[in-house]
């Protein structure tokens, strides 16, 4: 039997291959996925320990009111180094200064990337330095810096070169001095610009009395923890000493726990889809191969091959296309992670990576997945073929039941009515969850039954052109069963597509909405999504010098923060809330939000449900600074576009904050003042800060749902694969057809039917298949995403409309229903080509 197993395969080498390719590509995903995050992954991690290498103890402030990577922690007072240096063991203590610093280049605009905008002190020690001058010295005066090389490279800067750097306020300095990160251009995506420290504490430290942390060197052969108890000693409260290694863990484990986590996860989530998909192709083949070779079974069974070896053959096949696709996809992964590497950059998001990460676990996990999915793909099928009788050798080899039993459209009735229950009352996303699975086996099952009326109806239109397409209307109708199967991954890849085009659009939707009717000023000056790199932002002195401008009538800053409430850390905004309502409507459902004092703090609703809150109740808070305070809940409010889930007055929030930037400042239009004008006249005032966006309320509508529009793009080209495989899986099964109906067709050219029109009718029925599945899907996904919309709308509190993107449907239905009949192209010339009399003579 096994080597009748291998023979088979040799002998059918091209529906072999349309297996391979359809598991190939599901675990080459995979695999893709897990080499580019584990890239990633070694790549960032790497840096941050090149960064932390030669630091022993790390000296801070003890509040951490953030996880989140690249957020900095209060300061510490300036004199703690000289307390450090005064420990035995000691060598070197570097006073740290970190914070803003945006490059403006000699023609006034911003050097821009992919990362925190950072500026600092150059540390003379070499050891607690990672930077490393290539051109010129280091800063020896207060107006004058080095940068990374990868700034110098995208700003066109050489030593010599007169620049601004905005600390938010703009800085006039000399660059003298050009430094790599190790071997490296930059540190990641994150500019670096380096004072001395007398211009650091000068241009970057919120006080000159004030420093981030201190940097220490150890005496040769002295142990980091003990020396960092040796320090704790001599340290003010509120200040701790860490080993060196464990303040790097701390930052790796933040970086691995928190975006790179997510990165694998989302990427492994599409390499899921397009396994599922590829199971749903596979499955289908394994079925039509298993009824042509009916008559194989049969004549093994009367030779005396039991039911298990019968088995044992079907699952022997699969598992050799198994192996062989999962190594081939295992090795496809490197390509396709190079792929991914560069779709990403071509979208805007460059990894700091070089190379691929190959790790053993990747292999341990996808060689086992691909083989497993092929072997349950093809167990039932298996199954069915070890229950032919001997006596099935005298039939034809392939013959499909025109019906469909009874009991299969009972139950395909009634696990969509159950999945349609549950999706339509889920107030979740588990019972969503198992609805829309509920939902979706249901059509599937159901599906041969109303075929005949979906594709009868779909197809009528176009029986009028010809012999080609009145042939493939009749082969599609006349075996439903197996034109459910072919386009069932068809249906699986439309619906999830349609699933998340209709979800996407309705939350683009709502946040659209919501933010039109938050912003009632008339202009905004700033990018607010930018600013959320490491407290990026503008200077609040110019938020005052645009309040100033004629026929503005008031300019209201934005800051962003963090500080630990109900056990974990929270995102915050602080505004000066007494003049923030003549900007922004935020939907005030109860209590104010003008009446927020130092001691107040505002809530959205979803906060309010969350935590039990009201007007008057208490919120015990920790700012980073190590400071606790109770804030009284004063407002509650609705709208949480532009300040999320928690706001507090400026006035409550500066004494602690880490940086004094504007994330976003909105103004308010005087009476009769002409808009256009008076955004030139802003701009003018901004150019001196980097030319900041200046925008009205369309402008920062659009700007703000650009990313969305971005991302939405980039799972498209994700999804791209689903239903790549989909319409390989369209392919095979049209190659089966035709190798199954050669006597047909040979029929068909014996009685004088050209080439063209054989070639013409496997065109249009691929064509129409794929037809068949795009429409079902589409209907399945609207469905499914309208139910997704409700649940998360009645979650949050929020009015989430249903929005149907009908062009982009329209535009997908078409994209597989061409691809489809581009799927049949080769195998319908194929067919074409087949002897007459060969092909009339088969039995």
């Amino acid at each position: 039997m096994g080597r009748l197993t291998v023979r088979n395969l040799l002998a059918h080498k091209r529906r072999v291959a349309g297996l391979v390719i359809a598991v190939l590509l599901g675990t080459a995903f995979l695999s893709g996925a897990l080499i580019l995050s584990d890239t990633v992954k070694s790549s960032i991690t790497g840096l941050i320990r090149d960064n932390g290498a030669g630091t022993d103890v790390v000296v801070r402030n003890a509040t951490d009111v953030t996880d989140r990577p690249g957020t900095d922690r209060a300061a510490i007072p300036a004199g703690t180094a000289d307390l450090v240096r005064k420990v035995p063991g000691v060598a070197s203590a570097s006073p740290v200064v970190v914070g803003y610093g945006q490059l403006v280049d000699t023609d006034g605009e911003m050097i821009t990337g992919n990362g925190p905008r950072i500026a600092g002190n150059w540390i003379d020690d070499p050891a607690l330095n990672p930077y490393r001058l290539t051109e010129g010295r280091a800063p020896q005066a207060a107006d004058e810096i080095v940068v990374d090389r990868a700034s110098a490279k995208q700003g066109g800067l050489e030593p010599g070169d007169r620049i601004t750097v905005l600390t938010p306020e703009p800085v006039p300095v000399t660059v003298v001095g050009i430094a790599t990160f190790g071997e490296a251009d930059a540190f990641g995506g994150a500019s670096y610009t380096a004072f001395d420290l007398a211009g650091a504490l000068q241009h970057v430290a919120r006080d000159p009395g004030l420093i981030s942390s201190v940097s220490v060197r150890l005496a040769p052969g002295a142990d980091q923890e003990a020396a960092a108890a040796a320090i704790q000693q001599v340290l003010p409260p509120g200040v701790q000493a860490v080993p060196g290694s464990a303040a790097t863990q701390e930052q790796v484990d933040a970086v691995s726990d928190g975006f790179l986590a997510i990165f694998r996860t989302f990427l492994t989530v599409f390499a899921v889809i397009a396994l599922v998909v590829a199971a749903f192709s596979i499955n289908h083949t394994f079925s039509v191969v298993t009824a042509q070779r009916m008559r194989e079974g049969a004549l093994l069974r009367a030779l005396g091959a039991s039911r298990r070896q019968i088995r044992s053959q079907a699952l022997g096949e699969a598992a050799l296309i198994g192996v062989t696709a999962s190594v081939l996809g295992l090795l496809a992964g490197a390509g396709l992670a190079a792929g991914l590497k560069a779709m990403f950059a071509a979208f805007g998001f460059a990894f700091p990576v070089e190379g691929l990460q190959f790790r053993t676990e990747t292999a341990l996990i996808v060689l086992p997945v691909g083989i497993v999915v092929t072997l349950v793909s093809a167990l039932i099928p298996a199954v069915k073929a070890s229950r032919v009788p001997p006596v099935a050798a005298l039939r034809d080899a392939a013959v499909e039941s025109a019906g469909v039993p009874v009991r299969r459209t009972a139950t395909g009735a009634v696990l969509i009515a159950a999945g349609v229950v549950a999706t339509v009352l889920a107030d979740g996303f588990l019972l969503l969850g198992l609805g829309a699975a509920a939902t979706v086996a249901g059509v599937l099952v159901v599906a041969p039954a109303v075929v005949r009326v979906l594709g009868s109806a779909l197809t009528a239109p176009f029986a009028r052109f010809g012999a080609g397409p009145m042939l493939a209307r009749g082969n599609v109708l006349r075996s439903p069963r197996r034109t459910v199967g072919a386009a069932t991954a068809m249906v699986v890849g439309i619906a999830v597509v349609t699933v998340f085009a209709v979800f996407a659009a309705s939350l683009k939707s709502g946040a659209e909405g919501e933010t039109r009717d938050t912003l009632v000023g008339g202009l905004t000056l700033g990018d607010s999504s930018s600013a959320g790199w490491a407290g990026g932002g503008h200077s609040p002195e110019l938020t005052a010098k645009a309040a100033e401008v004629p026929g503005v009538a008031t300019a209201v800053g934005l800051q962003r923060g963090n500080l630990l409430a109900f056990g974990s850390s929270r995102d915050i905004m602080a505004a000066d809330t007494a003049r923030l309502g003549t900007v922004l409507d935020l939907g005030v459902e109860d209590g104010s939000v003008e009446a927020l004092g130092t001691g107040s703090i505002a809530v959205s609703d979803t906060a309010a449900d969350d935590h039990a809150l009201k007007v008057g109740s208490r919120v015990p808070v920790t700012y980073p600074d190590g400071t606790k305070a109770e804030l009284t809940v004063a407002g509650v409010y609705d709208r949480t576009t532009l300040v999320g889930d928690y706001l507090i007055d400026r006035q409550a929030w500066a004494p602690h904050s880490v940086a004094d930037l504007d994330a976003l400042t909105v103004l308010a239009l005087a009476a009769g003042a002409q808009a256009d004008q008076v955004k030139a006249a802003v701009e003018k005032v901004a150019e001196a800060y980097g030319n900041p966006p200046v925008r009205d309320r369309d402008g920062y509508v659009d700007a703000s749902l650009a990313m969305v529009d971005q991302f939405v793009t980039i799972v498209y080209v994700l999804l791209a694969l689903a239903l790549l495989i989909a319409l390989g899986g369209i392919a095979n099964t049209l190659s089966l057809a035709a190798h199954e109906r050669r006597r047909e067709l040979g029929l068909l050219r014996a009685v004088g039917a050209e080439r063209g029109q054989v070639r013409a009718s496997l065109r249009w029925e691929s064509a129409f298949v794929a037809a068949l599945g795009a429409l079902t899907g589409l209907v399945l996904g609207a469905f499914l995403a309208w139910s997704a919309v409700g649940v998360l709308a009645g979650s949050g509190d929020q009015q989430v409309p249903v929005t149907v993107p009908a062009v982009q449907l329209a535009v997908l239905f078409a994209a597989g229903t061409l691809g489809g009949l581009l799927a049949g192209t080769r195998p319908a010339a194929r067919a074409a080509k087949m002897d007459i009399l060969r092909a009339v003579s088969v039995e």
